[in-house]
């Protein structure tokens, strides 16, 4: 086993364990595990702390993806995946399970978005397009507001993931890849079952006049 993986899987995870979001809200004196949903995402931030805040707090959060990927990926070189993909997980986990708050995170959007970005750019970024367009129809079309229409892009995206990667690359499930495949896979999985009450609550809602 390559001598990173003891530093930088476990770095990777204490990373992502630091929430930008809790963070942010003691700037302004307020816990957010008290206020809005009570997530420790940029959501919550946004909702609570102002428009500006959810920009800061996501891109942080981003990040928190991106470095350790792009670090684990300079020390082994693409050809090899599993210090890249563990060094990701463990990202995404520490985010989710943040060992720094009892183990109660936030919902692992933009970690993951970040996580992907580090490993295939351009899944990343079709991602995140499609996000944009989803959370753009929502804020428009069923009036949800800026928060609101979030968690909807969110999970529709996390569900395309795996049909985006599965058009960029040649013989996705074949050889290799597939163990890729089979990440990007979970990361969906993860980002879909962390928004399971958005999905509630959206259909739950009234509807606009």
């Amino acid at each position: 086993m390559n001598s990173w993986w003891w530093l930088l899987v476990p770095a990777a995870y204490l990373l992502g364990s630091v929430s930008f979001a809790y963070l942010a809200g003691r700037l302004k004196g307020i816990d957010l595990r008290q206020h809005g949903s009570k997530n420790l995402g940029a959501t919550n931030a946004g909702r609570v702390l102002g428009k500006g805040w959810f920009f800061a707090v996501f891109f942080a959060d981003l990040a928190k993806g991106l470095v350790p990927c792009l670090v684990a990926m300079h020390l082994t070189g693409t050809p090899d995946p599993w210090l890249p993909l563990a060094t990701a997980a463990a990202a995404i986990l520490g985010h989710v399970f943040t060992c720094f708050h009892g183990f109660k995170g936030g919902k692992a959007v933009a970690t993951s978005l970040g996580v992907l970005l580090g490993l295939f750019w351009l899944v990343g970024v079709v991602a995140f397009a499609l996000w944009l367009v989803v959370w753009l129809i929502g804020l428009a079309g069923f009036r949800l507001g800026a928060a609101g229409a979030v968690g909807p892009a969110s999970m529709i995206a996390a569900v395309a993931v795996p049909l985006i990667y599965s058009f960029v690359f040649p013989q996705p499930w074949s050889g290799g890849n597939i163990v890729f495949g089979v990440f990007v896979v979970l990361v969906s999985a993860v980002v879909v079952v962390r928004h399971r009450k958005n999905f509630v609550a959206l259909f739950a809602r009234p509807a606009a006049p």
